[in-house]
């Protein structure tokens, strides 16, 4: 049975992005870069809410591969990206016009606990709070693996939405410290 891991960067004090929701406080260098293409080459797809998706498509999918002025390691990250399969989970979208892509529309959890229960490679969930509080209330994130980026933002788009009472989570390591001093942390829900 594949898993489902939550990979998301949050800053120190439970952000995803800023207020106006940008993410330029993350590092953006070739060792995480390094460590995203084997990580991601390693998984079957990504979970994407519908503005995730449509900016990963946008951005890795419309990168000239072939420009020199791309830096190589975000080449060989949407090489990467490119063989992914696309899960994008919308109420707003009724068709996406990627090969990769499978859309789902209603019943959340059933249609990711389905895919879950194909054979292959984990899944990595690439989505906003909303998405990620209602798939961690339906117990379907099987581990939480969290990039903590040195930053206080004091305000922004917190990493959950609106989970109804508390989250409790069990520190499985910290598989590893960046030379930007970003720290990940793996979690499993108790």
């Amino acid at each position: 049975m594949r898993k489902l891991v939550d990979y998301m960067f949050t800053s120190l004090d439970g952000y995803i992005a800023d207020s106006e929701g940008s993410l330029d406080w993350v590092p953006d260098d070739g060792e995480l870069t390094g460590f995203a293409i084997e990580y991601f080459g390693s998984c079957e797809g990504i979970v994407f809410g519908r503005k995730n998706y449509l900016a990963f498509a946008e951005y890795w999918d419309g990168m000239d591969r072939d420009d020199p002025a791309n830096p190589l390691h975000e080449v060989e990250f949407a090489r990467v990206f490119e063989r992914m399969a696309r899960i994008v989970v919308t109420t707003t979208l009724d068709r996406v016009d990627d090969p990769r892509a499978i859309l789902i529309t209603d019943d959340v959890p059933a249609a990711l606990q389905d895919l879950k229960r194909q054979p292959g490679r984990d899944l990595l969930l690439i989505g906003g709070p909303d998405l990620r509080s209602t798939l961690t209330r339906a117990g379907l994130i099987d581990l939480h693996r969290l990039l903590v980026v040195p930053v206080v933002l004091g305000r922004g788009v917190p990493l959950f939405g609106d989970l109804d009472g508390q989250l409790r989570l069990r520190l499985l390591g910290t598989p590893r410290v960046f030379e930007d001093r970003v720290v990940m942390l793996d979690y499993e829900p108790q």
